[in-house]
């Protein structure tokens, strides 16, 4: 009686293995730095519809996006070929220099995971109306604010897509960097190499007589055909340099539960995405 007594106060008293932490609403694990699931689950979460006012909102998946998370595998020596000679000129030849170049990992060894989706919110036109000729506007398509520390004294992104389809590169994809409050200001460091950034080009306007740039909306249609084009692009070929199809996501979705999350990318279409993928792996 008394040895197993001892026994069942052993078995009460003994460590519990603590639960890993989880943060935000698609669940990423601090020690695993990844989000909850399978890859088709947690791009089911990630490329949620981001409203107005970042209301998320379920939205099913294009079946070719569905296909690769599902199947795995990666991008084909021909796809990635197709990639490169979508991309345009400076952009092609930077990145067929770099093409077999290895993509970032965590400190840890957490090899690159996640192909995050941005728009960058600028320029901001307060209360005045958007340029006529939006698409093909001096201003709006200009890479030099964010080269020459107008927004940041480094650019805060991998790449920046303007409207036009033109690419400049902020940092090379074998460097750890961060854009998300997850990165920056939660898991810190550590998830530095777990993501890449691309920042697509839209500007935005206050939302009626807001004051607050909590309150702003971007054009409609958000983002160009041009800009899908060069966004699957930009998703085969770091795949293909990862050796995996990567797991695409949102910024909005990649901090959603943090407080102050952004609101980017607005007006973005998962179904055009999908369509220009799809015909690029054709």
């Amino acid at each position: 009686m008394r040895k197993s007594l001892v026994l069942t106060l052993a078995l009460v008293i003994a460590p519990v293995p603590a639960l890993a932490e989880e943060i935000g609403e698609c669940r990423f694990d601090r020690d695993r730095l990844a989000f909850a699931g399978t890859p088709l689950e947690q791009a089911t979460c990630l490329l949620r519809k981001i409203e107005l006012f970042a209301e998320r909102k379920p939205q099913p998946l294009p079946k070719v996006i569905a296909g690769l998370m599902r199947d795995g595998g990666a991008p084909t020596a021909a796809q990635k070929a197709a990639a490169l000679a979508a991309f345009p000129e400076p952009y092609r030849s930077y990145a067929t220099e770099h093409a077999d170049a290895p993509v970032s990992q965590t400190e840890e060894g957490h090899p690159l995971q996640y192909f995050v989706i941005h728009d960058t919110s600028t320029p901001f036109y307060e209360y005045a109306p958007f340029p006529r000729n939006l698409n093909n506007d001096p201003q709006v398509n200009a890479f030099q604010p964010y080269m020459d520390g107008t927004f940041a004294r480094e650019p805060v992104a991998h790449i920046f897509l303007n409207r036009v389809g033109q690419i400049w590169a902020g940092h090379e994809f074998r460097e750890g960097w961060r854009a998300t409050k997850l990165e920056s200001r939660v898991v810190g460091p550590r998830a530095r190499g777990r993501f890449v950034h691309i920042e697509t080009v839209q500007p935005r306007r206050f939302v009626g007589d807001a004051t607050t740039r909590a309150r702003t909306e971007g054009p409609k249609p958000g983002f160009t055909k041009a800009q899908y084009r060069m966004l699957a692009a930009l998703y085969v070929y770091v795949s293909a340099r990862a050796g995996k199809w990567l797991i695409p996501a949102q910024h909005n979705t990649v901090d959603a539960g943090i407080p102050d999350a952004h609101d980017d990318p607005q007006n973005f279409d998962l179904k055009a995405f999908g369509k220009e993928l799809e015909r690029l792996l054709r």
